[in-house]
């Protein structure tokens, strides 16, 4: 049964990382009686730092005064285009981004949750509802293609156009034959938390036709029972998925892909677009009516 609990003005968010090192709690508040605003940036920089479609947001008060959280978290200092320049806050241990702290402009000294890092059970069902159909989106235009993006007819041969990629801060780069592609959209939790958002968008290559360019601060980390992931240590980005099962293949997250590399139009770019892991879908966030196979768990 739904609550029909109306949108609160002043609500206690949880945060929490993937590994349990980091965990606090802050106070979104609304203005004038109204809900607490959800916010989406799809700046390249937020989008390439979260490794999501956008950065997912809410501005809080309330915040710990100690932002490192004891040695628990630390920063790394990057540009929004909506924001400036600003620090983004990390688990020093399992990178799970936590917040994002303007340094700059009319902000200067604020708070923004990254809303994939609270906890689904501190957002008050009106308010989650209410955050599925009502959010401020910043950068618009600059969304990138694959988010929104059609399977279509592929007349070129599949994983044949080399698309290149990278973390935030430049450390770690790769370049794979990926399209025309596969992509699947994950809302599992932990790809919630590790991006701060919405979720991870994946698209395999098979390993001979995947190359690490750059490599200066690379770790392979074991994230569950079957599967690692390589991140970035110095700006903790995410950047593939390799499972157990299939070591013949590496899952690049589509977040860290170049923009110039994907084609605005997804004519003849991907095979197969579908949205997996639906059942851990975070209660603020409404899947697109577009007729996409929708997996309850990975695929």
């Amino acid at each position: 049964k739904v609550s029909d609990e109306p949108c609160r003005e002043v609500v206690t968010l949880q945060v929490r990382c993937h590994c349990g090192q980091c965990t606090f709690q802050a106070r979104a508040r609304g203005v004038d009686g109204k809900a607490p605003n959800a916010i989406r940036c799809y700046c390249s920089a937020c989008r390439h730092y979260h490794t999501s479609a956008f950065g997912a947001f809410v501005f809080v008060e309330g915040t710990p005064k100690d932002w490192g959280l004891a040695g628990k978290a630390r920063t790394f200092r990057d540009m929004c285009s909506a924001l400036g320049t600003v620090d983004r806050l990390i688990c020093s241990q399992c990178f799970t981004k936590l917040a994002v702290l303007p340094l700059a402009g009319d902000h200067r000294g604020s708070a923004l949750l990254a809303l994939g890092s609270v906890q689904d059970e501190s957002i008050p069902e009106g308010l989650a509802r209410h955050w599925q159909t009502h959010y401020e989106e910043w950068q618009r235009d600059a969304a990138a293609a694959w988010w929104s993006a059609l399977p279509s007819s592929c007349e070129q041969p599949r994983r044949t156009a080399l698309v290149r990629g990278g973390c935030s801060c430049g450390s770690c780069a790769f370049e794979a034959s990926l399209l025309p592609g596969e992509a699947q959209h994950c809302y599992c939790k932990l790809c919630r938390r590790m991006s701060g958002s919405v979720a991870q968008t994946w698209v395999p290559a098979s390993n001979d036709a995947f190359t690490w360019t750059k490599q200066e601060a690379l770790r392979l980390v074991r994230t569950t029972g079957h599967g690692q992931r390589h991140m970035c240590t110095r700006c903790g980005s995410v950047l593939t998925i390799v499972y157990d099962s299939q070591p013949e293949c590496t899952w690049p997250v589509a977040g860290a892909l170049n923009d110039e590399d994907v084609p605005r139009s997804s004519e003849g770019s991907w095979y197969r677009i579908i949205h997996i892991c639906c059942s851990n879908l975070q209660p603020w966030y409404q899947l697109p009516d577009d007729e996409l196979p929708r997996l309850k768990f990975a695929g």
